[in-house]
């Protein structure tokens, strides 16, 4: 390429970059972007599942020295697939038990404007179906004398 043919490119280079460092000067973050999680937060219990892999890993990690975690955790998922409902109750109780203090605790720390109220999938589900129960109510009962 010549240099009459480069320096006009040279040219819209720099105009470009006296551009972007205008653009740049005013960046800020997106709006409505991650918030942060409260530390205090409180955590969500594990499951069911969970539960019964804490008790019986060390199990299958004594019975089976040297597994790799994978294989420890195909195991468990084994093990647990075995099980009666009548076996895994114990653990669905507990789970069950540990969801609702944490429900309590969530309502509390949001009562006291602690924590931000982050919805979960649940929750927002939950949410999801009240409304549209609540515009089924509207629709039924409105219009009609």
């Amino acid at each position: 390429m010549s240099g009459k043919e480069k320096s006009k490119f040279d040219e819209m280079a720099k105009a470009d970059k006296v551009r972007y460092d205008q653009e740049m000067k005013d960046y800020g973050p997106a709006k409505g972007g991650k918030k942060e999680k409260d530390p205090n937060a409180p955590k969500r219990p594990p499951s069911g599942f969970f539960l019964f892999c804490s008790e019986f890993r060390p199990k299958i990690k004594s019975t089976n020295p040297g597994i790799s975690i994978g294989d420890a955790a195909k195991k468990l998922g084994e093990t647990q697939d075995n099980l009666s409902e009548s076996e895994k109750q114990p653990y669905i109780k507990k789970a069950a038990k540990l969801t609702g203090k944490f429900e309590k605790d969530v309502a509390d720390c949001e009562s006291k404007g602690r924590f931000d109220g982050a919805k979960g999938p649940a929750k927002v589900a939950r949410e999801k179906v009240e409304e549209e129960e609540e515009e089924g109510e509207e629709e039924e009962g409105g219009g009609r004398a």
